[in-house]
């Protein structure tokens, strides 16, 4: 009886110390496979000893979820992996930035959840309105002023840290640290090569971000590359072709009110998720976020 009650103790203990961790995407996605992406996260999660919920979805669906006030309440962080580049859902995106900076949630972002809520700061014209660096779409912009007097326009890359707008070839991506950091600590001092990837561009960059991983991609431009992502042979014209050489953060962290934000571009592919070196950034990653 005894040590049957001594069990129920230590079992008790053991699931009070798990960390609860939501896990936010849409399914099946139309530049992404996110299904994959969502089963290599839960045996990740489960290696991690996470206590896992999943929220995901259709796409349109997905982006009224993000509205509830009580998004990831009850959560010690939350994984963001989705792609709403088109969506002006200014509402949702004012609402998963209060998680982080008003009620403290901390959030890590994967890949194309930088390329999301474009009209927040990328797509105004000559002449746009502007918040700090941010370029807001005039009609976006307008619109939340009219609906929201006083309050202060969400902008999505003030929110991640790191600005992005677009991406360069599908080609590997020689990783290089910035900084010893608690996120990367599995990964070697040299860095490592991605597999297939795409290079986030550095639209803009807060002051108050912290590097912690750059990126640095050798490439034909994009159409040869895709042939070569196929396999297909090049023509010698081709192969003749120029490389370029771009640099950017693919990996930060940044405060945001009362919790923060980490940053990583990496990850558009199942190839680059089967990656150990990608998978320990996710999963010591969130277990950084644990220490807020």
């Amino acid at each position: 009886m005894k040590k049957a009650l001594l069990l129920l103790l230590f079992l008790s203990s053991f699931a009070m110390a798990q960390k609860k961790v939501l896990y936010f995407t849409h399914e099946p996605g139309k530049y992404h496979k996110y299904t994959p992406q969502k089963e290599i996260f839960i045996k990740l999660a489960e290696k991690a000893g996470w206590d896992l919920t999943v929220s995901t979805g259709m796409h349109d669906p997905q982006i009224e979820a993000l509205r509830n006030p009580d998004l990831t309440k009850g959560f010690d962080a939350v994984v963001y992996n989705f792609c709403f580049a088109k969506s002006n859902d200014l509402v949702a995106v004012s609402n998963v930035i209060a998680q982080t900076r008003e009620k403290g949630t901390p959030s890590m972002l994967i890949h194309c959840s930088m390329h999301s809520f474009w009209s927040t700061y990328k797509t105004g014209n000559k002449g746009r309105p502007a918040t700090g660096v941010a370029k807001p779409d005039p009609k976006v912009f307008a619109k939340w002023n009219k609906e929201n007097p006083g309050k202060e326009f969400p902008v999505w890359g003030d929110y991640t840290g790191v600005a992005s707008t677009f991406h360069g070839p599908k080609a590997p991506i020689q990783i290089t640290k910035c900084c010893e950091h608690e996120s990367t600590k599995a990964i070697s001092a040299d860095g490592y090569m991605t597999a297939t990837a795409e290079l986030y561009n550095n639209f803009y960059v807060l002051d108050s971000v912290k590097p912690i991983l750059k990126g640095t991609q050798t490439a034909y431009p994009s159409a040869i590359s895709r042939k070569l992502a196929k396999g297909k042979e090049l023509t010698e014209k081709e192969k003749n072709t120029p490389k370029k050489t771009e640099e950017a953060i693919v990996m930060w962290e940044v405060p945001q009110g009362k919790s923060k934000v980490l940053g990583l571009t990496l990850g558009h592919g199942e190839e680059e998720w089967n990656q150990p070196e990608f998978q320990s950034l996710i999963i010591d990653g969130v277990n950084y976020l644990f220490k807020k």
